[in-house]
């Protein structure tokens, strides 16, 4: 393996001969408006695929095109020389696309390098194959990195600079202002609120999504230590040690201290949290630190104080061993919350927003909110009336979970703490809704054409579809099933090519990633490849363009609906792929 660096960041390059741009077209120097690209009949994972894990392509045609059911497909090294065949399975018809589909498994080849799948019969140029792809114990590290690059790029109120192959995609401080108190005080004040992540392709700050997205990256690094401990980020803060330390901090927890440190900024004295921080219309298309629009808390809601209090309470526990200073403040804004809570029963939301209009995340209920609150504290302190609430309230295992609808989280807590004192009939049945989760997405992955394993289309649904990796893995640590793991990987496969339109959902990553998203800095910097490691929302049914379709993922700037990119989405990305990538060394300093 040939390591090139690229700034603080180490690419690997030169796998088994051949170069990044072989995996990765377009992604070592800016590609030309006028690339053309191929559209493979044959559809990959086209970053790669994990040894010992089932490996499958997806052959499309045209429907009522000749049967190939039977037909041989062939792998070829880089060089074209045969390394494996396999036969395509039974035709079917991909209901979401109405095409033809043949499933190609070759889960038995597992030598280390790079290579193309083949279909012969279909002719012998480059629309019978497939694109490069890799086979390798450690071929998702890559992506994992990239997409926590990609939250690096979402920082607000500090200067950024990434620098990947020829590409530097940067911007200066910004958002020196915020916030304004109007709506939440009515003063017409400052209150320093610097820092976090800008939302999506916008650039608000909100509080429930915020919280949403760290969660899942501190649920990732208490699932995959070892793996997260040591990845190397271009990030001003790598290698240094946080107050009270003894240890570097690893650049992963900084990463998400950014968030979390910014999320204190916006705890009021009562400890109630407001919903957001925004202008009160939806910035141009202009790099953040050109954005001079006046900025505002929102009010207080309880939906916000919720999440921030969960994640503050999941923080004080992941950061103790290495940060014992900021765990100590993130305990006590938790438990601050937690109190504000006990005392509040509204409202869920700000009870007028009509001046903004930005993000809603407008919720009806605060009670999932909760839920996850009450579990990450009662995990936090062993609070009776906590672990009360959560066993009360929690239900069930939802299949598909989502920023208003966050549950999950604080089930997965909840199953897997040390902490004693939970109602063996509680842990039971939310054991057994969890594997019935996870035998559904299974299910449904194995039948899916293109392996996905959820079932319809909706603004964000590619976000989803990585995020169901927490309910399989989790499972998978209560009741050991390979398949479940088997289903994570065919979940990023379709994320990174094995889908209908032959291409990486993942910027910068894979073959023909997007390369219009919605996304304000990508759309007015000068650099032609947009800002790496961001995942797009995907198809959406409720779109308008083209009305209902279920294949209507377009790579066009301004369509939002389809094309933009959030911070969930990605931890979510961050968190599939951390599940099927093993531990490394740390790097040499």
């Amino acid at each position: 393996m040939v390591l090139r660096s690229t700034g603080f960041f180490v690419l690997a390059c030169g796998l088994v001969g051949a170069s990044c741009s072989v995996l990765f077209p377009g992604n070592d120097a800016p590609a030309a408006p006028t690339t053309t690209w191929t559209v493979h009949a044959v559809r990959v994972n086209t970053v790669g695929y994990v040894t010992l894990r089932e490996k499958v392509a997806t052959v499309v045609q045209r429907a009522g095109s000749p049967d190939l059911s039977g037909a041989t497909a062939e792998i070829f090294d880089m060089n074209n020389v045969p390394q494996w065949s396999c036969v395509l399975g039974a035709r079917t018809t991909d209901p979401d696309s109405g095409a033809d589909t043949y499933a190609a498994d070759f889960t038995g080849f597992d030598v280390q390098g790079i290579f193309y799948l083949s279909v012969p019969s279909l002719g012998t140029d480059a629309t019978a194959q497939s694109a490069p792809f890799e086979v390798s114990d450690d071929v998702f590290r890559d992506a994992l990195t990239r997409s926590m690059i990609g939250m690096y790029g979402q920082r607000c109120g500090t200067q950024v600079s990434i620098t990947l192959g020829t590409d530097t995609w940067s911007h200066a401080a910004c958002h020196l202002k915020d916030a304004y108190l109007t709506y939440l005080t009515g003063a017409a004040t400052i209150s320093p609120s610097l820092g976090g992540w800008h939302d999506a392709g916008d650039y608000g700050k909100y509080v429930t999504n915020g919280a949403f997205s760290a969660g899942m990256l501190l649920a990732a690094f208490e699932h995959f230590g070892p793996t997260l401990s040591t990845l190397a980020l271009p990030i001003p803060e790598t290698g240094a040690t946080a107050t009270g330390g003894t240890a570097p901090l690893p650049d992963f927890l900084w990463e998400v201290k950014w968030e979390l440190d910014w999320l204190l900024t916006t705890q009021q004295p009562s400890g109630g949290v407001p919903h957001k921080l925004t202008a009160l219309a939806f910035e141009g298309f202009i790099m953040p630190d050109r954005d001079n629009s006046q900025r505002y808390f929102t009010g207080i809601g309880t939906a916000a104080t919720a999440d921030f209090v969960a994640v503050m309470a999941e923080a004080a526990r992941v950061y103790r061993p290495y940060a014992p200073s900021d765990a100590a403040k993130y305990q006590a804004a938790a438990l601050l919350g937690w109190s504000y809570l006990q005392q509040s029963a509204g409202p869920v939301i700000p009870a007028d927003n009509s001046d903004f209009g930005t993000g809603s995340y407008g919720q009806s209920s605060d009670v999932p909110n909760r839920i996850w609150a009450a579990a990450e504290i009662w995990a936090l302190n062993a609070d009776g009336g906590a672990l009360s609430y959560f066993e009360t309230n929690a239900k069930q295992v939802d299949v598909n979970f989502d920023w208003d609808n966050v549950e999950n989280l604080g089930t997965f807590t909840y199953l897997l703490s040390a902490q004693t004192g939970r109602d063996p009939a509680v842990v039971a049945a939310l054991s057994v809704s969890l594997t019935s989760s996870a035998d559904m997405l299974t299910a449904t992955a194995n039948a899916a054409a293109f392996g996905r394993d959820l079932s319809g289309y909706w603004w964000g649904s590619n976000g989803a579809v990585a995020r169901t990796a927490m309910n399989l893995w989790v499972a998978n640590l209560l009741a050991p099933n390979p398949a479940y793991l088997d289903t994570i990987a065919k979940s990023v496969d379709h994320l990174l090519g094995r889908n209908f339109y032959d291409r990486s959902q993942v910027t910068g990553l894979g073959y023909h990633p997007p390369l219009h998203p919605h996304h304000r800095p990508s759309a007015a910097d000068t650099v032609f490849d947009p800002w790496p490691g961001l995942l797009v929302g995907g198809a959406n049914s409720t779109s308008d363009v083209p009305a209902g379709s279920d294949v209507n993922w377009v790579d066009v700037q301004a369509d939002d609906e389809v094309n933009e990119i959030a911070i969930n989405w990605v931890a979510a990305f961050v968190y599939a792929t951390a599940a099927l990538t093993p531990p490394s060394a740390p790097p040499s300093m």
